[in-house]
């Protein structure tokens, strides 16, 4: 009786998985055969893959527009076509405004970000933020870019006279948090010369691949966000999120009480409550400023340290770039004095073409997740993607493709010159587009053009190890295994 009762269950489960896994063939949409009980998702499950990685691959597996897949068991479209997926970011923006991703404002106030939050919540909340990243508060900031880039240049002084090989994505990793800790904390953090800094090892903890609950969080917040409401898992670990409400609010409320004025984030975030005074609705409570300040450390630390890195691996395996664009730091630098200011960072063409081809190889988030909020017609078919319908923008996978950007797999800078394309502008968006981009990516890439034109003004960056990189299996951005050694020694 036990033995019929345990295969009658077998059979059960079976059929309902088999059930799940026929959902876009009972849809009429083509699809990638999938694997019980994995979906389409068998090598990240396996640890073998990041998600980043898995999903582009699922890319190069069909030729259509589009193609339904399964992730575990949630289905899910992946758009294929370059053109369509920019169309659902800006002309279709209404049908397609959410993330889809795990957000629970009321028990988890830490998940509710400008990132994760969805409808008139994300529109009111967008709107607050959106004057902090202003080119005015750019310029604002730029003094803070400058003391921390005058520290890097010191912290490579001595590797660099002594010709030493330096893994420089964990240097310029430590250089950002520092950038960030004063920006966004509002505090002086010691990442670049103490390793084991406090703010450093907080995201250290987020970002622990070794830790089975920190997986699941990672594949609940942009996978399965049911997996973290029906755990009861936080988004983020209680000693993460336990310091960084701490610390926001303190400064906060000192900022308010003491009339304390910095050029900063969080003086922006003070300025804003204050201007609402008494408005609970154009307020921003602890628990917001706390959820969007960790959403900039996390996200912009990650960002900023692939731009800045993954640049200099590509220059070192091609010397010609990197003597191109140090000519260019040279020549700005002899033209300003020594002095480096926001303008003559933006004037800079080559160093901007650089930046623009680094993002086109390793985009920050290699992967975009939206979710239908109604019920869409594709341009040009007779699909339609149902409302709720998860929806993948592979930009790794754009980005290497041949259609959209000739020798996809070269790094060249000048495919962006203005004056002779060579690429499918409406096929370029690293940051995402329309409504929902990216808000911070002005603040992230002249972070990181300062970073490089203050180290490639003194250093020479040599190859240690090939171009041809393997990514962390584990990792929610492009994260490159054992880092990027690099030898770097004096300029003469």
């Amino acid at each position: 009786m036990i033995l019929y009762t345990f295969g009658l269950l077998a059979a059960l489960v079976f059929l309902g998985l088999k059930y799940v896994y026929s959902y876009w063939d009972r849809h009429g949409i083509p699809n990638l055969k999938p694997e019980i009980p994995y979906g389409n998702l068998k090598t990240l499950a396996q640890k073998k893959e990041s998600f980043n990685v898995v999903v582009n691959k699922l890319y190069e597996g069909s030729s259509d527009r589009l193609v339904g897949v399964y992730l575990f068991f949630r289905p899910a479209i992946l758009i294929r076509d370059a053109h369509l997926a920019k169309r659902i970011m800006v002309n279709d923006f209404q049908s397609f405004q959410d993330r889809g991703v795990y957000c629970n404002e009321h028990s988890d106030p830490m998940s509710a970000n400008l990132f994760a939050l969805s409808g008139q919540r994300w529109k009111n909340l967008r709107s607050k933020l959106t004057p902090t990243f202003t080119s005015g508060q750019l310029r604002n900031m730029l003094p803070t870019f400058l003391e921390q880039g005058t520290k890097l240049q010191a912290h490579l002084e001595r590797p660099a006279t002594e010709g030493k090989t330096v893994d420089m994505r964990d240097v310029t990793s430590r250089y950002v948090l520092d950038v960030v800790a004063s920006v966004f904390f509002g505090f002086e953090a010691n990442c670049l010369q103490n390793p084991g800094d406090a703010f450093r090892t907080a995201l250290l903890d987020v970002n622990n691949t070794e830790s089975i609950v920190s997986n699941i969080r990672t594949t609940g917040v942009f996978l399965c966000p049911a997996l973290l409401k029906y755990t009861g898992i936080s988004s983020l670990p209680t000693s993460v999120e336990k310091f960084t409400t701490e610390v926001i609010s303190s400064h906060l409320h000192q900022r308010e009480t003491q009339q304390i004025a910095r050029k900063d984030f969080i003086q922006m975030l003070t300025d804003l409550r204050r201007k609402a005074g008494g408005n609970v609705q154009d307020s921003l409570t602890d628990a917001q400023c706390s959820a969007n300040v960790f959403l900039f450390y996390s996200a912009g630390a990650d960002t900023s340290t692939g731009a800045i890195s993954f640049t200099l691996h590509e220059l070192t395996h091609k010397p010609e770039a990197m003597a191109k664009l140090q000519r260019e730091v040279d020549d700005m630098l002899e033209r300003s004095g020594g002095e480096i200011t926001y303008d003559n960072i933006k004037e800079m063409k080559y160093l901007d073409l650089c930046v623009k081809e680094t993002l086109r190889l390793y985009p920050a988030l290699a992967v975009l997740n939206r979710v239908c909020s109604s019920d869409y017609r594709v341009p040009d078919s007779d699909v339609v993607i149902r409302k709720g319908t998860q929806v993948l923008i592979p930009l790794l996978g754009i980005s290497m493709d041949e259609k959209y950007f000739p020798q996809a797999d070269t790094y060249w800078p000048e495919r962006f010159d203005e004056s002779t394309p060579n690429y499918d502008p409406d096929a370029y968006y690293p940051f995402g587009a329309g409504p929902r981009n990216c808000i911070g990516l002005r603040q992230g890439i002249l972070l990181s053009k300062i970073a490089l034109v203050m180290m490639l003004s003194r250093f020479n960056f040599t190859a240690t190890i090939p171009r041809k990189l393997s990514f962390e299996p584990v990792t929610v951005t492009l994260a490159p295994k054992g880092g990027l050694p690099m030898r770097i020694e004096r300029r003469k």
